[in-house]
């Protein structure tokens, strides 16, 4: 253990100076096998390209108890395809690259100051050498052009250098680091400050890449044969070295096992070589070339401490161990650096270096060792202990005998690795301009990469993706091709695939996915794009099986189980066969995921239950632009939300009001909409779908559509008629008559029934028994003309012979209405006794008639009956009658703040109801809060403009508010929307009134 951890015998500030160079060395250890195991994901990302596919749904249904009414709109879902992401280039990348060859270049000038004059100026002169090859005018500092920043720089750190050397070599190791680091430090400040180009750490180590490729070529050719050193040491110490046994019992492994196991090495590295020339094309089980250099690396730091001390060339302590540090470094982080950045010319040429290198060496010094230490081992003697004091010939003639196999090997390679290292230097330069915005200049480095080495992907790559951002599609398809040709990635089949889409040649697109799933058969990433494009065709089970085994390799799994979703929602007939799909959605945190279990709730329609809200709602995001999933996640579940949300609308308020969201726009007001319709804001719902209908013509009548159904519903059928009117289509045509029919004017529905009729028997039936051509047979039939007929006083024959309970009860709540409309108590009270038990009907009947039975009990003044039925089952479309018609029985047995609270919650449920709008308004009236109750009629006015009683209450109150211009006009619309007779009555009284404003006028002025 002494001998391995041999600095422990070092004084404390020589041991902490090779320890924290250790470090360092241990960490480019790390980052090399980083870079190395990440290969192209250090540069090539997987992007996500989100589209949306509209999907018809029903995102909201009522019922009057007899029709049921939907509410068409559409959702949307999300589809996604991985995106082969640009080269990306990574200034901060070559800025610690930079900081490490730095802390190299301190450790390489603190050791060589301690050589002997002949190896220092040796040394001194290629570090000098190295640095002005760097390039140092491309920085462009001022005042400093030419080759007058190099000499500074040679000058400075020559002078501090020599100075050490010659006149204080005394000085200990920790100093000469600490004057080099400063050094060092002072200058990179200096250039990064003064220099005005972009990313100049990034512009020195792509000029300098040759020096230092130059540099860490000649280190691997050092080392080449420290792993046959190892094995020397291996077969040569003995086990029981450390005791007090006697040499002549030492037991070692010997010189056939030295050989044995040298020759395995050999044979590995020469199967390599091979294989690399594509002399051979055998399938042989090789270790990795970098492996090699990993161990040929550890095994040096004793290999070289041993060389050191046996050949007495200068101390390893203060000099030889940190440049040995120093060049294992920078030659580490080179490599590194080269997988950093994907420059596959410069990492096969490092295969091809380190593959020949060891190869050479590693014969010449099997060589070596049989020539000057056969005996030695024969003797079972420590021969490591004297390997480098060979008896008879030198080792630096065998390292000449190695470098001539090294020239030897390269040339009969045509000087491939040549080549690879000059388009490895240009691809560096093409990535400074590429970062830099000048494209014309990276494509052109580009392709003189091309021209030294044709296939190399990096150059191919950034090409494509120089095209791609320039939209040249055929350009970016022929150097993805190129790209393919010698080192295909999956990135590689999806940009070609991608660059097919854009160009409308689908089924090339498929094929090229198809060829790189067989490449890449557990490609994730392509199976997903796969998957995807079958999506688009009537190819459904193959879409279904790429995205299922997307799923289990992509490592952005949420992607295509999202697809998954999406794929459902498309495709209806795949729910029908398998309504269980619609429910196995997990909770996911995936904002497309999110968006797509919403779509497929809304086309499934088999869950009623209250949706999760997307979770990115609560966070910070809900503060930032929308993405697409952001979007569609945000919409459907504005769709599929069934409770009032005033945090959601005014997320969606503000959302649509950012420009950023501008592509959303149209909507996100669907969406708030739709958000304020279910907070019971309805006049800003019916507002923004007239602005939505009056801006997009194509989709004018969808908007109107859903506006009519919702005026509707809130028993504004005049309102709605008009609104249908404006559509042409044959389901419009057929709301507008049931509008005008609920509004009881089948006159001017008549027109519209027959219309409706004409492709429909169901709806032919509904008109024919409500015009009297056939008397009603169904049940639904009686009911329809029991319910509508309210000029025929013997309807009610008919809805005593309907068999059906529930529609039988909305019949019978119809006529109970009717009764209770003409102040008939006791016929109403007879109709309700004779309806179906509750147990019998479905909730919609059973709301109505508890609803009825409050009227009833109002009528009657009971309160207790009414509270009593108040508690039973109503729908939440029926709460807003419930609270009215307490608010009457209040109001009637003078509970006046009960009949006050019971109003408002009746307007904040129904705000346009005339009927409650007018109740409530001579309530306040009564009350002396005459401006309260104008307000609410203000509100509700416009879209009530033929309701009698709402204009009489309006006219009235502008009287009591002395605006009478606004009474006039409320006089003139009620002429138009009452008869003669009850505009003559209400003229009276309005005179009446009239008058006597003006009497208390003329009093008041006297």
């Amino acid at each position: 253990m002494s001998s391995l951890l041999f600095w422990k015998g070092w004084s404390r500030t020589y041991r902490f100076a090779y320890i924290a160079s250790l470090t360092l060395f241990s960490i480019s250890f790390i980052l090399f096998a980083i870079a190395w195991a990440r290969g192209l994901d250090n540069v090539v990302h997987w992007d996500v390209l989100s589209e949306l596919t509209e999907l018809p749904v029903t995102f909201y249904t009522f019922s009057d108890g007899l029709l049921d009414y939907a509410v068409n709109g559409k959702a949307y879902a999300v589809s996604e395809q991985f995106i082969a992401g640009a080269m990306q280039i990574r200034p901060d990348v070559a800025t610690a690259f930079l900081v490490g060859i730095s802390v190299a270049f301190v450790l390489l000038m603190s050791a060589v100051t301690r050589f002997n004059r002949l190896r220092y100026l040796i040394s001194m002169a290629l570090l000098i050498l190295g640095l002005a090859f760097f390039r140092w005018e491309m920085l462009e500092i001022p005042g400093l052009g030419g080759n007058y920043l190099f000499l500074l720089l040679a000058f400075l750190f020559g002078s501090v250098s020599y100075y050490f050397h010659a006149f204080r070599s005394d000085y200990p190791i920790i100093v000469r680091l600490g004057v080099f680091g400063l050094l060092t430090l002072m200058v990179a400040i200096g250039l990064s400050t003064l220099s005005p180009v972009k990313f100049p750490a990034l512009i020195v180590v792509s000029y300098g890449m040759p020096v230092l490729l130059a540099f860490s070529t000649g280190f691997i050719f050092f080392i080449g044969a420290e792993t046959i050193a190892g094995l020397v040491w291996l077969t040569s110490a003995g086990r029981s070295q450390e005791g007090n046994t006697q040499i002549s019992s030492r037991r070692t492994l010997g010189i056939n096992n030295f050989l044995f196991i040298s020759g395995l090495y050999v044979v590995n590295l020469s199967l390599i070589w091979l294989k690399n020339t594509k002399s051979i094309d055998w399938d042989v089980l090789a270790i990795s070339p970098f492996i090699i250099y990993l161990i040929s690396l550890v095994v040096g730091v004793w290999g070289f401490r041993r060389l050191v001390e046996q050949q007495d060339v200068v101390s390893f302590r203060d000099g030889g161990a940190f440049l040995y540090v120093g060049f294992a470094l920078l030659t580490t982080l080179t490599m590194a650096y080269a997988f950093a950045t994907a420059n596959d010319p410069v990492v096969e040429m490092f295969e091809d270096v380190i593959v020949y290198t060891h190869l050479a060496m590693g014969i010449v010094f099997v060589a070596y060792v049989i020539i000057n230490f056969r005996s030695i081992y024969q003797q079972n003697l420590p021969v490591y202990r004297i390997l480098y004091k060979p008896p008879r010939l030198e080792l630096s003639l065998f390292r000449i005998v190695g470098f001539v196999i090294l020239m030897v090997l390269l040339a009969s390679g045509g000087l491939i690795t040549f080549r690879q290292s000059v388009a490895g230097y240009y691809n560096g330069l093409g990535d400074y301009y590429t970062v830099s915005n000048e494209s014309a200049s990276a494509t052109a480095f580009y392709q003189q990469a091309l021209e030294q080495e044709f296939q190399n992907h990096k150059s191919n790559y950034s090409l494509a993706s120089l095209a791609m951002a320039q939209n040249n599609q055929t350009a970016a398809a022929y150097y993805y091709q190129q790209a393919l040709l010698k080192q295909p990635n999956p990135q590689d089949y999806a940009g070609l695939s991608q660059t097919y889409l854009q160009t409308n040649l689908f089924f090339e697109a498929v094929k090229t996915l198809q060829r790189g799933l067989r490449a890449f058969p557990k490609s994730g990433e392509l199976q997903n794009n796969l998957g995807f494009l079958y999506a688009r065709t009537s190819v459904a089970d193959s879409a279904y099986y790429y995205l299922k085994a997307a799923a289990d390799y992509a490592d952005q799994d949420d992607v295509p189980e999202s697809n998954l979703l999406a794929f459902y929602a498309r495709n209806p007939n795949v729910l029908a066969v398998d309504s269980t799909l619609a429910r196995n959605v997990t909770k996911s945190s995936y904002e497309s995921y999110q968006a797509n279990a919403l779509a497929l709730r809304l086309v499934a329609q088999t869950d009623t239950a209250q949706p999760n809200q997307p979770e990115w709602l609560t966070g910070e995001s809900a503060k930032q632009g929308l993405s697409v999933g952001r979007f569609t996640s945000l919409y459907n579940y504005a769709l599929a939300n069934q409770r009032s949300d005033s945090t959601l609308n005014s997320t969606l308020q503000r959302l649509s009001a950012d420009p950023v969201n501008q592509d959303f726009t149209d909507d996100l007001l669907i969406a708030r909409a739709v958000t304020e319709y279910k907070n019971h804001n309805h006049p800003v719902a019916f507002d923004l779908m007239a602005q939505l209908a009056e801006g997009d013509e194509q989709n004018g009548s969808a908007y109107r559509s859903i506006a009519g159904l919702w005026q509707l519903e809130q028993g504004l059928y005049r309102r709605a008629a008009e609104t249908f009117s404006y559509n042409s289509d044959t389901t419009s045509i057929y709301y507008r008559a049931m509008a005008l029919t609920k509004a009881n004017d089948p006159v001017l529905a008549q027109s519209l029934w027959e219309t409706a009729a004409k492709s429909d028997p169901g709806v032919d039936a509904l008109r024919q028994v409500y015009y009297q051509e056939r008397k009603p047979q169904t049940d639904l039939e009686k009911a329809f003309y029991v319910t509508y007929r309210l000029d025929d006083p013997n309807r009610g024959a008919y809805w005593e012979t309907i068999q059906e309970p529930s529609l039988k009860t909305v019949a019978g709540v119809a006529l109970t209405n009717d009764f209770l409309d003409q102040l008939q108590w006791r016929n109403a009270q007879l109709v309700l006794a004779g309806v179906p038990d509750s147990a019998q009907v479905n909730p919609v009947a059973l709301s109505l008639r508890n609803v009825v039975a409050i009227r009833l009990a109002s009528f009657r003044r009971s309160v207790g009956a009414a509270e009593t039925m108040a508690k039973k089952l109503i729908l939440p479309d029926y709460q807003a009658a419930r609270e009215y018609w307490l608010g009457q029985t209040y109001e009637r047995t003078r509970r006046f703040a009960q009949a006050r609270q019971a109003y408002q919650q009746a307007l904040k449920l129904a705000p346009l109801n005339a009927q409650f709008v007018t109740s409530a308004a001579q309530f306040e009236q009564q009350q002396k809060q005459t401006r309260k109750a104008y307000d609410l009629v203000l509100t509700a006015l416009p879209f009530n403009e033929d309701n009698a009683g709402l204009l009489k209450t309006y006219v009235t109150l502008c009287l009591d508010l002395s605006l009478f211009d606004y009474a006039e006009t409320g006089l003139e619309k009620l002429r138009a929307a009452t008869t003669p007779t009850d505009y003559q009555a209400f003229s009276v009284t309005y005179q009446e009134k009239l008058a006597s404003i003006e009497n208390s006028r003329q009093k008041f002025l006297q």
